[in-house]
């Protein structure tokens, strides 16, 4: 679909269906010179399963230019992840390909942008095969390819693989595996090039904000830091941009000091990774709170987009806007006099949750899952002073077994919030 940028009226839409009602999804959009518009996603093709599906539209009115489907030799399920397009108007696509031994493979393939055809295709090996199909590309300045995926590296846990390809072969440049330290697990969540071809990578290492800027030219690293959260608990990054001075812009979740997860916002210096600036954000509630995506626009106003968690609303789409340099953010909240406790953790069949009050007030003890919905609330109502221990067992409201994984405890009173993460056993 094509909107007005003025006005926000419909110009143009496509709707764009295989051959059967099978599953059909789009994973990355990008422009051409000429703003004919790119997609890639997944297709179901008879005999082949899921394929990676690039199609075309004309700019003008929509219509279709071509398109153009690649998938794996074990023709299972495949998908692409993302698409970028250089200099030279031919479109470049990474997909995830699975294989029969449940491994998978990145696939890379560029397309002559007239017509569709495949100029030339590589797959690596070892992309993690799993439901994020995490995978990014990028084409530099001279239409060079860098690729960016999450990768198994058993005793190293998960690590970052960048590769660099010659754009008009794809023959391997050069290629980097990044650890930031022993069996951290490192994720990768968004990339970017800077103009001078350095590729900025982040996510998360260790449960902490990653970021680190890599050479283009020879692909080593030239520096990498960490953003910790004053919870010290699991933050994530999950979108990076420029400012128009160069400052490398981040955003996306941290925990709070009795604010649950906040939108994080950090700039860096590009040169030396130096943390210049923090803007911190929490909701009403006090809950859910995420960044996902960031840009700003020619007047130097950061917009951060995400959502945030409503009581009594659920989730709500959310955008925050900065000027650009900031000059005030949203403190963390004051130490909650209550701290949450939990023993033992992980826990099966059940685990013991404490606190104490200072005086007596009303309470709620709450149990969300990690969408930050309640599964239980164990107390709500006044409370006396002293401590206190209440017991979970893994069950919902309804009395049903949880499945195993990450919860979180959640106690609220009249001055503030705490909150522990739970491991659920089975």
């Amino acid at each position: 679909m094509k909107l007005d940028g003025g006005t926000g009226e419909v110009l143009w839409s496509q709707h764009y269906a295989s051959e059967g009602a099978e599953n059909e999804s789009v994973y990355g959009l990008t422009l051409d010179a000429a703003g004919d518009v790119i997609v890639t996603g997944r297709m179901f093709e008879t005999g082949r399963e899921d394929e990676l599906v690039t199609i075309k539209f004309a700019n003008t009115d929509g219509q279709l230019l071509w398109e153009s489907k690649e998938g794996g030799a074990d023709r299972m399920d495949d998908r692409a992840l993302d698409v970028a397009v250089g200099t030279d108007n031919d479109p470049v696509v990474v997909g995830l390909v699975q294989n029969a031994d449940g491994t998978a493979n990145l696939m890379i393939v560029k397309y002559d942008g007239d017509n569709g055809g495949v100029l030339w295709a590589v797959s690596e090996p070892g992309l993690v095969n799993d439901l994020t199909g995490d995978g990014w590309v990028k084409v530099d300045a001279a239409d060079d390819v860098i690729a960016v995926w999450k990768s198994w590296g058993g005793a190293t846990s998960f690590d970052i693989r960048l590769v660099k390809y010659a754009g008009a072969t794809g023959l391997v440049i050069w290629s980097q595996t990044y650890n930031h330290g022993g069996a951290s697990a490192d994720d990768p969540g968004d990339v970017l090039l800077a103009e001078s071809g350095d590729v900025i990578v982040v996510g998360s290492t260790a449960g902490d904000y990653l970021t680190a800027r890599f050479s283009g030219s020879v692909g080593s690293v030239i520096w990498a830091t960490t953003y910790e959260g004053p919870q010290g608990w699991y933050d994530v990054a999950n979108s990076v941009s420029l400012a128009p001075n160069g400052d490398i812009l981040v955003t996306g979740f941290s925990d709070g000091t009795g604010t649950y997860w906040d939108v994080a916002t950090l700039a860096y210096d590009p040169a030396l990774g130096k943390q210049l600036w923090v803007e911190r954000w929490d909701g009403m509630d006090n809950s859910t709170d995420e960044g996902r995506a960031l840009v700003v626009n020619a007047s130097s106003c950061l917009f951060v987009a995400g959502y945030t968690y409503g009581a009594t609303s659920g989730m709500d789409q959310l955008v925050l806007a900065y000027q650009l340099p900031t000059t005030t953010g949203v403190s963390d909240a004051p130490a909650f006099r209550s701290v949450l406790t939990a023993y033992p953790n992980p826990f099966n069949p059940q685990v013991q949750l404490s606190f104490s009050m200072a005086e007596a007030t009303t309470a709620q003890l709450i149990v969300r899952d990690l969408r930050g919905r309640a599964v239980v609330t164990l107390h709500d109502g006044p409370m006396a002073a002293g401590a206190r221990q209440l017991f979970w067992d893994g069950r919902d409201d309804l009395g049903r077994e949880l499945p195993a994984g990450l919860y979180l405890a959640e106690l609220r009173t009249p001055t503030g919030a705490s909150t522990r993460k739970l491991v659920l056993a089975r």
